[in-house]
């Protein structure tokens, strides 16, 4: 028996067609070949091998000597924080002089764990060090970070190989597919690219953590972990309607309840500590974010510099919440009426492009939310490349901008505009493939028959709840259909996991699991049924 990492089931009949067909009785299935773990962690190596050559220029020997990052493009908030901030290198209150106010607390707390672990290592951290001194403390504050956030990164390979580590069907010759989809994020340019610029890479690996233990069926472990992730970066948060749409329509309320509290309780013990001591620091993060105007990589950023004049923060602050809430609204309506319940990831991509096309900055870091939601909602290569492409593209726009080689008054600066519009339109792009696939669930490239929704835990192959279904038969111009029982839970092709119904000249049509593939349908004439 393969472990459950594995890419192939021992008894698999055949891999595929396309490599010589059906295997002979004496060949072996299995083995190194045909196993995702090491190829995609000997893939994440190389990354993140590059990524750490990448910020070899911006390595500075001599304090007399300043490097300018910016035209080597290998800049990183890690190393310019700690050696900006005298409060932070010299041994005082992480929060002093707001050096973290762009960060909520527990990357302070990282911050000040990471510091004492140079000091540790002989890195001197007091008032008054020469500079010298504080040229070797950063370097060592830098490395540490990074050994720190390459475990991260590993860390979040293993999660995803996990994810999709028991998704083997009939219909894919027990082939474990999705596990293999790792490797578009061990090989990601993002990575490779944006990984050291930020401490981004911890919230996202948290993030992708909630995801595993959601999927166990563990919802409190789930929301403790999602308080901590909120805790770290802002973005979680939205892991919170995106559960709550999706248990609403299952019926599954007490699960979320769960989750929520689960969240709550984690987030406020990290909070609270700075709360008391220091209340002004913890506002910092929130008052910061919310006074700030259109800032460099949104759109509205890019009206200014094409000649719109806003009148404060205010006004931009009233017109990303608009976008954000119409968006939010097309969001809801989508899932309530969709044939089939929308797989978790779907919706968390759908709700990140919406507050990153619309939020007011768009950091070179922010690719990394993406990455992870991108390959479980999409895992195809042309839609990984196309997306990952408008991100390397925006990457090198922003350098140049800064640099001043697209800045503006220089001829080019429209270079940079018309990437950040393209990177926008691909985000819509990727948003738009996804509402396909949602609304066609027979066209989901991980809804193949057998799977439901690999990452759904609770919600996997569950039936909706009884006001819903009359709501989507509505929807779909056909009789209300009675309120059935939960679907079998499988995905290992022994029963039929995604049940369809076709409505047409008053027949119905149910598939059996000997059904090849999901059948292709008009919309307005599919009707799912959880009939057993």
């Amino acid at each position: 028996m393969t472990s459950p990492l594995n890419g192939v089931f021992p008894d698999s009949p055949e891999l595929t067609g396309r490599i010589g067909g059906s295997l002979g009785k004496r060949a072996r299935v299995g083995g190194i070949w045909y196993d995702p773990v090491p190829w995609t962690i000997g893939a994440a190596l190389v990354s993140w091998l590059i990524g750490m050559l990448r910020q070899v220029p911006c390595i500075q020997s001599n304090p007399e000597e300043a490097i300018n990052p910016i035209p080597r493009l290998c800049y990183s908030d890690i190393g310019v924080l700690y050696a900006s901030q005298s409060a932070l290198h010299g041994g005082g209150s992480v929060w002093a002089e707001n050096s973290a106010s762009d960060y909520p607390p527990l990357i302070g707390y990282l911050i000040t764990f990471v510091r004492w672990i140079s000091k540790l290592l002989g890195a001197k951290v007091e008032p008054g060090v020469t500079g010298t001194d504080l040229l070797h403390a950063t370097n060592m504050f830098f490395a540490l970070n990074a050994i720190l956030l390459f475990g991260c990164f590993v860390a979040l390979i293993i999660i995803h190989l996990r994810l999709g580590a028991k998704v083997a069907v009939k219909h894919t010759q027990g082939i474990q597919l999705r596990a293999w989809d790792a490797v578009f994020i061990a090989l990601s340019p993002a990575i490779m690219t944006a990984a050291l610029i930020n401490w981004d890479l911890w919230a996202v690996m948290l993030v992708s953590l909630v995801l595993l233990l959601w999927a166990r069926r563990k919802p409190l472990a789930a929301g403790v972990v999602a308080g901590v992730a909120c805790a770290t970066k802002f973005y979680p948060l939205a892991l919170i309607p995106v559960l709550l749409l999706l248990c609403v329509r299952a019926g599954k309320g007490r699960a979320f309840l769960t989750f929520f509290g689960g969240g709550i309780a984690s987030w406020l013990i990290l909070n609270l500590p700075l709360l008391f001591t220091d209340k002004a620091a913890w506002l910092a993060f929130y008052t910061h974010n919310a006074a700030r105007g259109a800032e460099l990589g949104s759109i509205w950023y890019v009206l200014q510099l094409a000649g719109v004049k806003w009148s404060g923060p205010l006004l931009v602050s009233a017109l990303m919440i608009a976008g954000i809430a119409i968006g939010g609204v097309f969001i809801i309506m989508e899932v309530l009426d969709a044939p089939r319940r929308p797989r978790v990831p779907q919706v968390m991509l759908l709700v990140l492009v919406i507050f990153l096309v619309f939020n007011k900055v768009y950091s070179p870091q922010y690719v990394l939310w993406l990455l992870p939601f991108v390959v479980l909602a999409r895992p195809k290569l042309l839609d990984v490349a196309v997306w990952s492409t408008a991100e390397l593209a925006y990457f090198f726009a922003i350098w140049g901008f800064l640099g001043g080689v697209l800045g503006p008054g220089t001829g080019a600066d429209r270079l940079y505009w018309l990437i950040v519009m393209l990177r926008i339109l691909v985000q819509f792009w990727v948003f738009g493939r996804v509402i396909h696939d949602i609304r066609n669930p027979w066209d989901d490239p991980v809804r193949v028959p057998y799977v439901d929704d690999p990452v759904g835990g609770i919600l996997d192959h569950e039936s909706d709840a009884s006001w819903v279904q009359p709501r989507r038969a509505r929807a779909a111009g056909l009789p209300v259909a009675k309120a059935h029982n939960k679907e079998p839970h499988h995905t290992d092709g022994s029963e039929l996991g995604n049940n369809f119904v076709a409505s047409s000249s008053g027949a119905d049509v149910k598939l059996t699991d000997r059904s090849p593939e999901l059948p292709r349908l008009a919309s307005n004439t599919m009707l799912l049924s959880d009939e057993e």
